[in-house]
């Protein structure tokens, strides 16, 4: 069981750099315990009940804590009588849990554990309907641990994963990719809309497209013709940001400003369903989508590759041929159009960005989307 204690101490240790600023009841538990209730979590992943496999949250915050008084739709439900926290007891009251809406309360203050209750979290049925629920939207803030699969685990924050597990490996997720990047940077180069927009698209249209589990890309360039030597738009559709207001929304309140991005961001989404990329210039205008790359009209040697790990540092190790022919093309089209980025999204609803900086193709793998 080695694997599963290196993802606990990656848990630790993400979590101390990527929330230095938290309160006492956001704290994680000791690894020890972690350690214990992760290996629990495992054996009931791999457990099925009624022909399917469990997906649910468990939490440590105690269900008295004044910090769930920030959340008013947020409601501790206890148990009449704890249940032991073993792989038999969790494997039968798992079908209970809902992985969007509730966690699972622990209390760990002492051996054997017990779950005292559950939190059910917030949403509403217009949200469901109007498909306005992201990630982030609803449930407490606090540290948690996703049971998302067979042999699968993820340690998250609210709804945001920083790291998972799964066969025996662990795989870090990066939180900053659209603020503190080479990829931010290009982003907000020359571009009009203001980077809260940007933000709340882009989060929204890849949020969607991990969704949808078909894969896809969104290529971002300066303008139509930067790039037109290189791509074969199958379906071109010119269209301006939030449906061609000029002015970029700025006369529409601004929850109806809210709105007509969702509704923007998931039509663009919609069209990742259809063979090739979506194309988008830094101004969120609308090119075309079913964009086929022409590699024969790119240089035929392999670019310079940079691939960068979630703390920064240069994985040495990682070729460009380690990826699919939908990766390829995308480092291939950021290493001839000049000032472009591309965002891939592998079936599995994995996250990729790259662009390119000082002669190289640089590449952010496995995204996080931040909290909305």
């Amino acid at each position: 069981m080695s694997d599963i204690i290196t993802f606990v101490d990656s848990i630790a240790e993400c979590y101390e750099r990527l929330f230095p600023n938290i309160e006492e009841d956001q704290q994680l538990p000791s690894r020890r315990v972690l350690l214990d209730v992760c290996r629990v979590l495992l054996n009931v992943s791999c457990m099925r009940e009624e022909g399917r496999f469990p997906t649910f949250r468990v939490c440590f915050v105690r269900p008295d804590s004044e910090y769930l008084e920030a959340y008013i739709y947020a409601h501790p439900m206890l148990f009449k009588k704890p249940i032991e926290f073993n792989s038999r007891e969790m494997h039968k009251l798992a079908p209970a849990l809902n992985a969007d809406m509730s966690y699972l309360m622990l209390d760990i203050r002492r051996r054997p554990f017990k779950a005292i209750g559950i939190l059910a979290a917030y949403t509403t049925w217009e949200k469901i309907v109007t498909r306005e629920v992201t990630s982030g939207s609803r449930m407490p803030r606090v540290p948690n641990l996703l049971v998302s699969g067979p042999g699968e685990l993820k340690a998250c924050f609210g709804e945001s994963t920083f790291v998972s597990y799964c066969a025996g490996r662990s795989v870090f997720f990066r939180t900053d990719t659209f603020t503190d990047t080479l990829v931010a940077e290009q982003l907000k180069k020359d571009a009009t809309v203001s980077e809260r927009d940007r933000l709340d698209l882009l989060y929204r249209i890849l949020w969607l497209m991990s969704k949808y589990s078909h894969g896809g890309a969104v290529l971002i360039v300066p303008s139509a013709s930067s790039c037109s030597k290189f791509v074969d738009v199958k379906y071109p559709m010119p269209a301006h940001f939030l449906f061609g207001d000029e002015k970029g929304g700025e006369s529409l309140s601004p929850h109806v400003r809210d709105k007509e991005i969702i509704t923007y961001a998931d039509m663009i989404a919609k069209l990742t369903s259809v063979d090739g990329s979506v194309l988008l210039t830094k101004h969120l205008d609308l090119i075309g989508f079913g964009v086929e790359t022409l590699t024969d009209k790119m240089e035929s040697r392999i670019p310079a590759m940079s691939f960068i790990e979630y703390d920064n540092t240069e994985n040495k190790f990682k070729k460009f041929k380690d990826n699919g022919m939908r990766h390829r093309a995308a480092y291939r089209f950021c290493n001839v159009v000049e000032e472009s980025v591309a965002f891939v999204i592998s079936q599995d609803g994995s996250i990729e960005a790259c662009t390119k900086h000082g002669g190289k193709v640089v590449v952010y793998d496995n995204i996080a989307l931040p909290m909305m």
